[in-house]
């Protein structure tokens, strides 16, 4: 029979089980503030590296960023990016997912400058096959990349890149996979603002 914790510490295990409930039933915001909640719990009763407060981390930074709630996210996703690098290295492929997170949350934040920095210092470790090659996700990124140049005003850069990516996927995909598309949209688009 398991013990039940001491009077006035939180059941962490008690409350991992009512997130995963609110979460089934799509009550995002209240399973937030029961993980906000908890952290400092966690983090006292199993230590503030733990892999229990280090997984409860993650999970409150993806369910903050489902809520919309980016400003709160971002700091969570940089410390999780920063811990796990100092463990496994820059190019860790989990410590690269956060830092690609924490960049679309400056992206939603209409920071768009911030987001390019990071967009762009990412890019090489997704183009590098020998590191976290990945090429749907460095596609993914030179998109947003090109976007965010949009974005900051500058068309002619926004143009050269998202004409070097159309010309890479159709290369790897084919004329009609949906980025393909999709960006060739985006530069007609430009074209025509341009011309």
């Amino acid at each position: 029979m398991p013990l039940a914790p001491p009077a006035g510490k939180p059941d962490v295990a008690r409350a991992v089980d009512e997130v995963k409930r609110l979460l089934g039933e799509g009550r995002i915001t209240q399973a937030v503030d029961i993980l906000g909640a908890i952290l400092p719990a966690a983090a006292e009763q199993h230590g503030e590296h733990s892999p229990v407060v280090r997984t409860l981390r993650k999970q409150y930074a993806a369910t903050l960023m489902d809520d919309g709630q980016y400003r709160r996210a971002l700091p969570e996703l940089r410390r999780l990016a920063d811990e796990r690098a100092a463990e496994a290295g820059q190019a860790d492929p989990q410590s690269l997912r956060f830092r690609y997170e924490a960049a679309q949350c400056l992206e939603q934040l209409g920071e768009p400058a911030a987001a390019l920095a990071e967009f762009r210092a990412l890019l090489p470790y997704y183009e590098n096959q020998y590191v976290a090659g990945d090429p749907e996700l460095a596609h993914d990124v030179r998109r947003r990349i090109g976007h965010l140049l949009l974005a900051l005003g500058d068309r002619a850069a926004a143009h050269d890149t998202l004409a070097r990516l159309v010309h890479d996927v159709e290369r790897l995909h084919g004329p009609g996979h949906p980025l393909a598309v999709e960006v060739r949209r985006t530069l007609e688009w430009l074209g025509q603002v341009r011309g």
